[in-house]
C-alpha cells in the first residue's frame, strides 16, 4: 500500500460536506489545455465545476467557499486540540490550492 492510500480528505462547498469531487483535464474542442477541473458530484443534482469565481461579472454574486480537511491528520491531532480548534481543522483552499494540497498528498498528478 502507497503512502497516498494512507491520507483521506473530506470536503466542503459552502458549508456542505461534497461526498465526491472529480479531478477532470479541461479540454477545448475535445483537446486538453493542460489545466484541470474540481467538479463536485451530488446524487440529488450530477456534477458540476467548481471554480473561485473571482471573474464574476457582479461582485455581489455569490462565491462558492470551498474547505478541505485532512482525515488522517485530524484523527492524529490530540483531543484537546480538535476540542479548542475554531476550525475545526478545515482550511479554505482555492481549486488551485486544493489541487496542490492532492498532488502533495500523492493523489493526483497534474502534469
Amino acid at each position: 500500500m502507497n503512502e497516498a492510500a494512507k491520507t483521506d480528505f473530506r470536503f466542503r462547498l459552502n458549508g456542505v460536506i461534497v461526498l465526491e469531487i472529480l479531478v477532470r483535464p479541461e479540454t477545448i474542442n475535445g483537446a486538453p489545455t493542460g489545466n484541470w477541473h474540481i467538479a463536485a458530484n451530488d446524487w440529488a443534482i450530477g456534477s458540476f465545476t467548481i471554480d473561485d469565481n473571482e471573474n464574476l461579472w457582479d461582485k455581489d454574486l455569490p462565491k462558492f467557499i470551498l474547505e478541505c480537511r485532512n482525515e488522517t491528520a485530524w484523527a492524529l491531532t490530540p483531543l484537546t486540540d480538535r476540542q479548542s480548534s475554531k476550525d475545526k481543522g478545515w482550511k479554505k483552499v482555492t481549486t488551485q490550492g486544493l489541487l496542490e494540497v492532492l498532488e502533495a498528498a500523492g493523489i493526483i498528478r497534474c502534469e
